[in-house]
């Protein structure tokens, strides 16, 4: 089986979700102009949603919610043996590229706070947080839409993802706390650590 790990991410911090008619008018524009387009490659490449109702519709409510704070990230899974694989996969694909990401944001900021780590410690440090976070992250990812492909027995899935930041910003920092004490990091670093990591959760 040929799997493909495609991921699109954008995070901002989760607020309440503010009621649709309480968002500008401008995200309302912005919301059906990316439902419609993403409604019409779907169409376009054989793609077919399994949730009921209108799919473009499903679209504009999920590009909303994500104006409106939520984390969208949308896992791809290619040529798999059946629907139920490629959702699976497609959910694994993209709790894997959200460790990946988190990861690279963990070393740009060690990098500017901590000067007395070296480079191997660095980056066992990073692979084990990388993988707690892909591990805890699956819990916190919320399919919204969900559409299939099948050519020649093969199942293809796009799934389009919600995100509940303020949950996954205590998976990160879990995993962070968690990989430290692992690499026997924690008693050097982790109160340094623990402060400038809340900090930064909090204001992404």
């Amino acid at each position: 089986m040929n799997m493909r790990r495609i991921i699109l991410f954008a995070a901002a911090a989760l607020v309440a979700l503010a009621p649709l008619s309480a968002q500008s008018r401008q995200d309302l524009r912005a919301a059906k102009k990316e439902a419609a387009e993403a409604a019409k490659a779907l169409k376009r490449d054989g793609y077919k949603p399994i949730e009921l109702g209108n799919v473009q519709t499903r679209l504009e409510k999920y590009f909303l919610k994500t104006y409106a704070g939520c984390a969208q990230v949308i896992g791809i899974a290619e040529n798999c043996m059946s629907t139920n694989m490629g959702q699976v996969t497609a959910l694994a694909n993209a709790a894997n590229q959200y460790a990946i990401l988190a990861g690279g944001d963990i070393r740009g900021r060690m990098a500017s706070n901590i000067t007395t780590m070296n480079g191997q410690q660095m980056d066992n440090l990073v692979s084990s947080f990388e993988r707690l976070v892909e591990k805890e992250i699956r819990g916190e990812l919320i399919p919204y839409v969900t559409a299939v492909r099948e050519r020649r027995g093969a199942y293809s899935v796009r799934a389009y993802c919600m995100i509940d930041e303020d949950a996954a910003a205590q998976v990160r920092r879990r995993a962070l706390m968690t990989a430290l004490e692992e690499q026997k990091l924690a008693e050097q670093y982790g109160s340094m650590v623990s402060n400038w990591i809340d900090e930064g959760f909090r204001n992404e």
